[in-house]
């Protein structure tokens, strides 16, 4: 049986419009001590940041 073969056609590109996404909350910091840890993410205010680690690291 002799199949009819469709030529091979490339993809425009996409109509629709991407979504536009949040940027991403990176982890900065990891710190263990004792039995706290903490984690900071990149969307952490840098004041609050520091004073947390003044009083962690102290």
């Amino acid at each position: 049986m002799i199949e009819k073969q469709q030529p091979i056609v490339a993809l425009g590109p996409s109509t629709k419009p991407k979504k536009a996404r949040p940027p991403r909350n990176n982890l900065l910091l990891n710190l263990k001590k004792d039995d706290l840890e903490l984690n900071f993410y990149s969307s952490l205010d840098t004041k609050i940041m520091n004073k947390l680690l003044e009083k962690v690291l102290s």
